[in-house]
């Protein structure tokens, strides 16, 4: 399960980052560890956000000029010297690190789409300053940045549309896949796997069709998704590289290629697949053509009423339930009852089940975790400000007001955050919804600190200190 090699990337980063006892991390202290690029990035951004806020309070004086030049490089001076003072939460690294995780799995399986939600979740239109900026999240796959910026030299472009940069990504996946579409799959599949054995305790070269199957459409790759379906629909669960490259070569399932009289392709060892951040995948942007820019309409924010909301019923699938305590059996007549024992059931319901490959200090912060969460969940109606409400219930619930209760309901009967956070991606990803909109974050972060009430709220800035 993805899920599960995404929290195993996120435990091995945590016990390089955060040390016993560890309750404040410095984002210079994050800068020095050994983590991917990529997430310390994703750090300092959170931290620049907020700079930009506290920076923005200084415009708004009635009193005093800061736009001085000289105002304003001492403002910068002070900022640069804070940044260097900021400090996150032990608990809110946390989840600030699962979600950049999270970016990285979706954007190396589905980069079309999550580049474009990522990049455009609070407009249809952004500057290209703002994509060069979005690119630095991502450490592999190369090529986009190098295509992208090579275009907007080329076009002498300033800002972008949404549907400009669809259309723009789009075609550099044409241009990148179209040479040798076998051979650049094989690459790209390769680095996907390579992030996933990172979360495995063991090496593997297989991969599961369904994650293939998404790599293959996103990227538009409509032959190759379409014998993914057909080795799924087979029951083929896993593919290595060799199947892979047999089934994208042939056009056939591996049940076809087992037939005595079907001639299996030769394949090229996974050593010998080259990395495609190596290869540089080359992109001619001056036969790239996209549509003109087109005016971004705004949704007016307007007034209403909760009766003006449809009633239209949402049937999500359940979490899994608590697991119940076994029954214990009734002692026999005439027999020595059972002697208790050493361990008291609380204290061993504290410790959690992570495998046999878990250590003291995994079992120790899962521990942690489960103490700050508090001795009882806060029902989400209390926890969700009515202002709260009716901007989720327009912007993430269509205004479905029966669908925002009915999935407020079942989240409000879910034990823990992991659940929790499976059903939300869940219901984003069938709702068609952007993960990384204000919104979105702001719905998941309440329901995260529903599970860890004693974590500082994302949505208050507090997550470092400066």
């Amino acid at each position: 399960m993805l899920d599960q090699i995404i929290e195993n990337i996120i435990r091995k980063i945590r016990k390089e980052v955060v040390q016993p006892g560890m309750q404040d991390i410095p984002l210079t202290y994050i800068f020095t560890r050994n983590i991917p690029h990529s997430v310390k990035h994703f750090f300092d951004q959170e931290v620049e956000l907020w700079i930009r806020e506290e920076q923005g309070k200084f415009a708004n004086s009635e009193r005093f000029d800061y736009e001085v030049p000289e105002v304003q490089m001492l403002i910068d001076k002070i900022f640069d010297t804070l940044k260097q003072t900021a400090t996150f939460h032990s608990t809110q690294f946390n989840r600030l690190l699962e979600r950049a995780i999270k970016l990285q799995a979706n954007y190396l399986i589905r980069p079309q789409q999550t580049l474009t939600q990522f990049l455009f979740k609070d407009s249809s239109l952004v500057t290209t300053i703002e994509v060069y900026d979005m690119l630095k999240y991502f450490d592999k796959f190369q090529y986009y940045k190098d295509a992208l910026t090579d275009y907007f030299n080329l076009k002498y472009m300033r800002e972008i549309s949404q549907n400009q940069f669809q259309e723009l990504v789009t075609a550099i996946d044409q241009q990148v896949y179209g040479k040798t579409p076998v051979e650049t799959a094989l690459q790209t599949v390769k680095t996907i796997l390579n992030f996933v054995n990172e979360g495995r305790d063991d090496q593997s070269d297989k991969l599961r069709t369904r994650i293939l199957a998404v790599v293959f459409k996103d990227r538009n790759l409509t032959d190759f998704a379409y014998v993914l379906e057909r080795e799924i629909k087979n029951g083929t669960r896993a593919l290595t590289l060799g199947e892979l490259e047999q089934i994208l070569r042939s056009g056939k399932t591996l049940k076809e290629l087992k037939q005595p009289a079907a001639p299996k392709p030769e394949t090229t060892p996974e050593t010998r697949i080259p990395d495609i951040e190596k290869e540089k995948p080359a992109v001619k942007v001056e036969k790239i053509v996209v549509p003109e820019k087109e005016v971004p309409v705004e949704e007016p924010e307007d007034i209403y009423e909760e009766e003006e909301f449809e009633e239209e019923t949402y049937e999500p699938t359940p979490p899994p339930p608590p697991p119940q305590p076994k029954p214990q059996p009734k002692p026999q007549p005439k027999q020595k009852p059972t002697p208790a024992p050493a361990t008291p059931p609380a204290a061993a319901a504290a410790v959690p089940q992570t495998g046999k490959h878990a250590s003291a200090v995994d079992q120790l912060a899962d521990i942690v975790g489960d103490k700050m969460k508090g001795d009882h969940l806060e029902d989400l109606n209390r926890l969700i400000h009515p202002k709260q409400r009716k901007k989720f219930v327009k912007k993430i619930f269509k205004r479905k007001e029966t669908q925002y209760q009915e999935f407020v309901g079942l989240v409000n009967n879910t034990p823990t955050w992991k659940h929790a956070s499976n059903l939300i991606d869940s219901f984003f990803y069938q709702q068609g919804l952007n993960p990384y909109s204000k919104e979105a974050l702001e719905f998941s972060d309440i329901v995260y600190n529903r599970y860890f009430p004693k974590d500082i709220s994302v949505n208050k800035g507090d997550e470092f200190r400066i």
